[in-house]
């Protein structure tokens, strides 16, 4: 019995171990996306941070809600007429973060495949060169 109560134990204290161990990659937060409906499109938005020496390079976006995701970047020019322009690769720096916020940097979700409704959530998986696949679940919520 102190056998089996020691091997409990044991895993009980491995398994809180590794719960709070640090990230050693690219980390996700706040995650929201705009409500769209199917056929139209939709933006995901969130805040990326790199707690680590090296930077990392996002190059991809994927979601099952869409037939396509792309990374964007909107900007006004001198005549403030906004403009959109897909990314193929964008730089976390190390030690640093970087936010993807209306008007800025986005995920965009180009024809949604079922509507997506304030409430809802689904997940999008975000392709790095360092940390690989990071996947995550959004909130779908009004701007």
């Amino acid at each position: 019995m102190k056998t089996f109560s020691f091997s409990l134990l044991s895993i009980f204290l491995l398994l809180t171990i590794s719960a709070c161990s640090v990230n050693d990659g690219v980390i996700v937060q706040d995650a929201w996306a705009r409500p769209g409906f199917v056929g139209d499109n939709s933006a995901v938005y969130f805040v990326l941070k790199n707690p680590t020496d090296s930077p990392d390079n996002l190059i991809g976006a994927e979601s099952d809600n869409a037939v396509m995701a792309e990374i964007h970047l909107s900007t006004m020019d001198s005549e403030g007429i906004m403009s959109m322009e897909r990314q193929d690769l964008i730089v976390i720096p190390a030690n640093s973060t970087l936010e993807f916020s209306p008007g800025g940097l986005h995920v965009m979700l180009v024809s949604l495949l079922k509507d997506l409704s304030p409430g809802d959530s689904f997940p999008l998986t975000l392709e790095f060169q360092r940390a690989g696949d990071i996947t995550f679940e959004v909130e779908v919520r009004q701007p």
